[in-house]
């Protein structure tokens, strides 16, 4: 699978990289037919609750194009606050996949592990 990681404003947050390693790892064992993952994360800037993480993920599956765009709070715990994003990220990837996989005869892993703490346990 090819993968890119575009980073903005993430420099102090040295764990990014290794959580968003383990996301891509969690989409890629959950859907072996993904082939292309491109991330982009734009860390916190801005004033007092203005300070949000973004996360924007795109996975090419077949011929069709998973998006999912989330933001949150940064909160008193980045690291924390930057696992759920990916978590929520994750799972709304799942979704999309789900439903490209129903049309391609079930390229997705299901009913076993629920990858969807993965991305949290590698923070």
């Amino acid at each position: 699978m090819h993968t890119c990681l575009t980073l903005t404003n993430v420099s102090g947050h040295e764990y990014v990289e290794h959580d968003v390693s383990g996301l891509i790892e969690s989409l890629q064992s959950y859907c072996e037919s993904i082939r292309s993952c491109d991330v982009s994360v734009e860390g916190p800037s801005g004033e007092g609750e203005l300070r949000c993480w973004r996360v924007e993920l795109k996975v090419r599956v077949f011929d069709e194009i998973v998006r999912v765009a989330t933001r949150a709070p940064e909160g008193s715990e980045p690291r924390q606050s930057f696992a759920r994003v990916l978590g929520e990220v994750y799972a709304r990837a799942r979704v999309q996949l789900d439903h490209i996989s129903d049309q391609h005869h079930s390229c997705c892993a299901r009913g076993g592990e629920d990858l969807a703490v993965r991305p949290k346990a590698c923070a």
